[in-house]
């Protein structure tokens, strides 16, 4: 049952999927039919999970009233579920009655509830101030956004049985193995590029000197300027294996200024140690490829095409919404491809294209002009 919850927690946590629910017309809406369509799992994780947000949303409503005791009862319903189910699960599979399993002590699973609903909280401040801008004929009239501002940090989840690519906005590359989360900064616009991963991803950062790029993991910080290297961080294992450049490994919790680093170069790794609570590095030996074979599409061509498409292919990238006149930008089309570049590279090109300016921040991107004659 637990790993059952975990899944859920997972598509709880995805900002894509509670955009989804939420918004019958969201740019994800393709994106999970089809997930759900690929196996009975997934289709009953997804109606589980969309329950939840559903009576949360109106459980959020009740302002001050929304209680513990109320949050807790959600998650039960759902536990609840998935012990039913799999009781009739081994009663069909070994022809006996079904067994009878223990309920859910309260505040057995409470991390993991109030986790899942402060991010589906968040979302649905955000994905509500989506659905009013896209519905709106002027993005510009959107009712009250001071309450509806997004929290700054993006949740990204491959709840998907594939590897999947994930663009960052700095022009970084990130392929997430399956299960596999990311968090950081949803404009990557700080001092330095922060990522909290949980799980198996492939890293291809973008250099820049300026701005180091930090991976954090429950028991290492990984810093790079400009690299690739694959980083497992699941369960007691945690390691890095570098494919090109140099990365520097700490344990977590040391001053990455002054501690000394473990250095690693092209085909090297270093290792977690779970008995001696130290870092091992040693030689890439393995026939596997270091990178995360993926079929993701590395970079999109455009050629005289409507700039809602231009659009919805950003929205869908870097998982941040456009707002923009539709009626203004009707009759601009344009020819460009969208790949490696940094997401405020792709938007300079493409507003010089069609007589327009834009600008960042934490509730996506803003388009405005004249539009296209």
């Amino acid at each position: 049952m637990e790993d059952k919850e975990k899944k859920i927690n997972g598509l709880l946590v995805d900002h894509r999927f509670i955009d989804w629910v939420l918004d019958p017309d969201s740019i994800y809406k393709e994106y999970w039919l089809g997930w759900m369509a690929t196996s009975e799992e997934h289709q009953a994780l997804a109606n589980e999970a969309r329950a939840f947000v559903v009576e949360l949303k109106s459980a959020t409503t009740e302002g001050p009233s929304f209680t513990t005791a109320k949050a807790d009862g959600l998650w039960s319903q759902i536990t609840a579920s998935i012990a039913e189910e799999e009781r009739n699960e081994y009663a069909q599979a070994t022809g006996s009655q079904p067994a009878i399993i223990a309920p859910l002590k309260r505040g057995r699973f409470r991390p993991w509830v109030w986790a899942a609903a402060a991010v589906v909280i968040v979302c649905i401040g955000f994905a509500g101030w989506q659905l009013v801008s896209k519905r709106s004929p002027n993005t510009t009239v959107a009712g009250n956004t001071e309450a509806a501002t997004p929290s700054p940090q993006l949740v990204r989840y491959n709840g998907t049985d594939r590897n999947q690519l994930i663009f960052l906005p700095d022009g970084s590359k990130v392929t997430l193995g399956k299960g596999a989360q990311i968090t950081y900064n949803r404009l990557m616009n700080g001092d330095k590029r922060d990522v909290v991963l949980n799980g198996e991803a492939f890293f291809d950062v973008a250099k820049n000197p300026a701005k180091p790029f930090y991976i954090y993991t429950n028991k290492m910080v990984v810093k790079v300027l400009g690299t690739s290297f694959r980083v497992i961080s699941s369960g007691n294992k945690e390691a890095v294996f570098v494919k090109t450049g140099k990365v520097s490994v700490y344990l977590k919790g040391q001053n990455t200024e002054q501690a000394a680093s473990n250095i690693l170069l092209p085909k090297q790794s270093c290792t977690f140690s779970t008995q001696s609570k130290s870092l091992h590095t040693s030689s890439y030996t393995s026939t596997a490829s270091i990178d995360l074979a993926t079929d993701s599409r590395q970079e999109y061509h455009f050629e005289d095409a409507p700039i809602d498409s231009v659009f919805s292919t950003l929205e869908a990238m870097y998982d941040l919404p456009v707002h923009y006149d539709r009626k203004t930008f009707e009759h601009c089309f344009i020819n460009i491809s969208l790949g490696n570049e940094k997401l405020e590279e792709k938007l300079a090109v493409i507003t010089q294209t069609i007589n327009a300016s834009y600008t960042l921040s934490d509730k996506g991107i803003t388009i405005t002009g004249e539009g296209c004659k």
